[in-house]
């Protein structure tokens, strides 16, 4: 069994703006609500292939994400990608969830972000948790 990183960003932000940021990075989070991320890890359960992984490896077992260690370059770089997205025009909220192949993510938390450390809460991700991180 593997587990798989999905994130989305919520709002009305420029599509032009957002492009700029996101070609910068080697991972993605992809323009959507948390429900979108919910019907995505849903049909992860069958296998099906969706827009809302954050990154295109096979499986997200090796990912730093939810592995306590903050200074990792993956959660540095995902977490500047969360830090630019969060300030674009129209940004809402940012999804993001750590599941397991098959499961369903059994509980919702919103935080704001700007309360708190983004590498910390990257390295200390629960599993099967949705995390919608108000902006």
């Amino acid at each position: 069994m593997c587990y798989y990183l999905y994130g989305s960003l919520y709002g009305d932000v420029p599509e032009s703006e957002y492009r700029v940021i996101k070609d910068k990075y080697s991972y993605k989070i992809s323009i959507g609500t948390k429900h979108d991320v919910k019907n995505a890890v849903k049909a992860a359960a069958e296998y099906v292939q969706d827009d809302y992984r954050i990154t295109d490896w096979i499986c997200d077992c090796a990912s730093p994400v939810g592995k306590h260690d903050h200074t990792d370059s993956m959660i540095i770089e995902l977490s500047k990608l969360i830090s630019e997205l969060s300030v674009l025009p129209g940004a809402k909220q940012i999804n993001i969830c750590k599941t397991w192949t098959g499961k369903q993510n059994k509980r919702e938390i919103k935080l704001k972000l700007k309360d708190i450390d983004i590498p910390m809460f990257l390295a200390d991700l629960q599993e099967n948790c949705l995390y919608c991180l108000e902006l």
